[in-house]
């Protein structure tokens, strides 16, 4: 017996070629941004202005890619509901599909979210020489004695807590982390800082897999599996729509799993996340 079935062998084929050509075409094109690096990861993708999927503020990546296994929850129990109780035998209505969208929502949790503390990304990053830093702006105002220079935004090194908390840091509330040297002289000749500013600490130096990859292979590989064993149950007006919005979904996560994979992260970010 086969380890994967037929549509599973398909599905994966396709996800390795999307991810291996928009890698090879993002290195000879030099169109990747390396996402794991907090002096830039801020910044706007330098060819944001030429492709619409270079850009991280884009609805798809903010509404969509951000919570892809939510919305890909939300499509596998409309068709799983949808479906025909007496449906053939292989079809999605069964307890086993069910106990695969909860083994794959674990997975996808301890990785994202929680692993018995951190979540595993946060751990490999960690295990790997990842280092919590965060970025300080430069100080706004005048300085009372001539001479003296605005530091230029720096990142400094912080306690790993604020980052695998995922910490919001501000002037308001961390002032000890803005007063570090070298800012210490430079606030005490009257700069400050804008209140309002604030971000969150980001891993850095580690190996940072691409949970953008990890997510949409696996959002992915699991729709196409169950719509294909949806189509094998009765047709009824339900099913249809359930199943057109699940393969309406699996062409968006392969289109931004491409985008993924010409616009961002390193290829080896990208390889580990596949």
């Amino acid at each position: 017996m086969p380890v994967f079935s037929r549509h599973n062998t398909v599905t994966i084929a396709v996800l390795a070629s999307i991810v291996l050509v928009g890698t090879l075409l993002s290195i000879q094109n030099q169109s990747f941004l390396d996402t794991s690096n907090p002096l830039i990861s801020h910044l706007p993708h330098p060819h944001a202005a030429k492709s619409y999927f270079a850009s991280k503020g884009t609805i798809l990546n903010r509404v969509f890619v951000k919570y892809a296994w939510a919305w890909t929850t939300v499509v596998f129990w409309a068709i799983w509901l949808g479906a025909d109780e007496k449906e053939v035998k292989g079809g999605v209505k069964t307890l086993d599909q069910a106990g695969k969208w909860l083994g794959t929502t674990l997975v996808w949790g301890a990785f994202a979210s929680w692993f018995f503390g951190p979540s595993l990304f946060s751990r490999i990053v960690s295990l790997t020489g990842g280092e919590c830093v965060v970025l300080m702006p430069a100080p706004q105002g005048t300085p009372q004695v001539a001479g003296v220079e605005v530091p230029p935004p720096h990142l400094i090194a912080i306690p790993t807590e604020f980052c695998t908390t995922r910490t919001i840091v501000t002037p308001e509330f961390h002032p000890a982390l803005f007063a570090h040297p070298p800012l210490a002289e430079y606030l005490a000749q009257g700069l400050g800082f804008d209140p309002s500013y604030k971000i969150v600490p980001k891993l850095t130096r580690g190996h940072d897999i691409s949970g953008h990859t990890f997510l949409l292979t696996i959002s992915t590989l699991f729709l196409v599996d169950a719509l294909v064993k949806a189509k094998r149950g009765k047709v009824t007006s339900v099913s249809m729509a359930s199943q057109f919005a699940g393969w309406a979904l699996v062409g968006l996560w392969t289109t931004m799993l491409w985008a993924t994979a010409l616009y961002f992260h390193t290829w080896q970010e990208k390889a580990s996340g596949f």
